[in-house]
């Protein structure tokens, strides 16, 4: 007679079940700036209340990255609220008696005597004047019919093909001249989606900061990109006026290379016609670039011979005076890297380029479906712009909060909850290092603004990535928002 396993099966289902519902309980934990999802078998069915509540007690117990929290309140009677409480952060109440996050705190005290403009979502400094703050760059705008005035604008896929880039440096060398796209890597996998220049190029090999093999620390920089050259590597740029008129010339072109890793030469062509040869080597300076100069250069070609062991980051298309806006974007990125340069080559890079402003616009490779703690991240990027301060001295900093990111639930679209804890955890970078903040989220319309942006065809259907138009639209409010503070600096 065969002998009954039923209740063994019962037996051993409902162990593994309590085992799943007791891995809720267990902290998670980190390696480097990447950090577990926590456990929760019941997430689907949990209450947003029982959630917070959770949460916030767990909040109690977790240790704050701030110094300044003495004076925090923690209240349970208000668990039941839809918070969305980031480990690391302390409850507190504002001036009118809501339950809000320290980090909301100190941003919303220091927005209350920030300029403010009817339809502008203002840029708040952290810094009190001191530097990585605001006053370098507007103050580098001031100077800018005598001088050129760059920026970087550091991102992922939210940003690449130049999309919001591209009206914003048009803007910009609108109101304070200049001409050019500025900044462009050899290749590109995005090159025939930009609207601001045609670029083609062959022979090169890329290595990406975000890939796992390959890629050397040596060399790692700013762009987050290197490149090594094949016998006859060639770029070619050509500006386009549609849609931006300044970016169809420039006065300028330079090729930037690694000094010492070998010998070689550099041919520019610049409007099919004018030929320049440079030799690559024995440049003083970690890193070294060969220039072109031109009343309109339209175009230009660069070609490298000989290059061996060489080591290549990319060409340009500049200008004397007026600004200059480069497109630093870096697909499936989360900014690691640039916590990650050596100070030498971020030292060499803001020596033979520097900027008057970087602005870090990550997040979407980084805020999930969940509620998450970001404590790993944020020392991430403390360290990252730290870095930026140390060895770019006069460089203002500006930390964009994440974008919305919608999903479709039972009640409707809802912004990730993932979203609001990472904006949470740049608040607090930002508050840290005493640096700039600019709130996307807020600028976009909060909750439901990426749906509407798809429904008007400023977004993708992924409810996650904007368009060209979308660019635009985002490009305005942050123009707008710097102008602000550059009127009122």
């Amino acid at each position: 007679m065969e002998k009954n396993y039923l209740s063994r099966v019962v037996l051993i289902v409902l162990a593994v079940v309590l085992v799943l519902l007791g891995l809720y309980w267990l902290p998670t934990w980190s390696v480097g700036d990447w950090t577990m999802r926590k456990v929760d078998l019941l997430a689907d069915i949990r209450s947003d209340s029982a959630v917070n509540e959770l949460l916030l007690r767990d909040s109690i117990a977790s240790k704050t990255l701030l110094e300044n929290d003495s004076n925090a309140r923690l209240a349970h009677s208000d668990s039941s609220q839809n918070l969305h409480i980031l480990e690391g952060s302390r409850l507190t109440r504002d001036k009118h008696g809501n339950l809000v996050t320290l980090e909301d705190s100190i941003i919303n005290a220091k927005a209350e005597v920030t300029e403010k403009r009817s339809g502008v979502t203002s840029i708040i400094d952290m810094s009190n004047g001191a530097a990585g703050g605001m006053t370098a760059f507007y103050n580098a705008l001031a100077q800018a019919q005598n001088r050129p005035v760059r920026i970087a604008v550091l991102g992922d896929s939210f940003i690449e093909g130049d999309i919001l880039t591209g009206r914003l440096r048009e803007l910009l060398q609108q109101r304070f001249g200049g001409e050019g796209v500025g900044f462009l890597p050899m290749t590109s996998i995005t090159a025939d989606f930009r609207r601001s220049v045609k670029q083609s190029f062959g022979g090169w090999t890329q290595h990406k900061a975000v890939d796992r093999n390959g890629y050397a620390l040596t060399f790692n920089n700013i762009t987050g990109n290197y490149f090594t050259a094949g016998p006859g590597a060639w770029v070619s740029a050509k500006g386009l006026s549609t849609p931006y008129p300044h970016a169809a010339s420039c006065t300028s072109s330079s090729f930037y290379f690694v000094n010492g890793t070998g010998s070689g030469y550099a041919t520019a062509v610049v409007n099919g016609t004018d030929t320049t040869i440079f030799s690559l080597q024995s440049q003083s300076g970690l890193i070294g670039h060969a220039i072109v100069r031109g009343a309109s250069i339209n175009s230009v070609r660069w070609t490298v011979s000989n290059p061996g062991s060489m080591v290549f980051l990319g060409t340009s298309m500049d200008c004397d005076h007026g600004v200059i806006v480069d497109n630093l974007s870096l697909r499936s990125s989360r900014g690691s890297h640039l916590s990650k340069i050596q100070a030498g080559m971020m030292s060499a890079f803001n020596q033979v380029r520097h900027y008057d402003l970087v602005i870090i616009m990550y997040g979407l490779n980084v805020a999930g479906k969940q509620n998450s703690e970001f404590t790993a991240y944020c020392n991430t990027l403390i360290s990252a712009i730290n870095n930026i301060k140390s060895n770019m001295p006069g460089t203002s900093v500006l930390m964009v909060g994440c974008s919305d990111r919608e999903e479709r639930t039972a009640s409707g679209w809802h912004t990730m909850k993932g979203v609001l804890g990472l904006i949470q955890a740049q608040k607090r970078v930002a508050i840290n290092c005493d640096v700039a903040f600019w709130d996307l989220y807020e600028a976009m319309g909060g909750e439901g603004s990426i749906v509407n942006m798809v429904r008007n065809g400023e977004a993708n259907s992924d409810y996650t990535h904007i368009n060209h138009k979308g660019g635009d639209r985002i490009a305005r409010y942050l123009y707008d928002a710097l102008i602000l503070g550059f009127e009122n600096r």
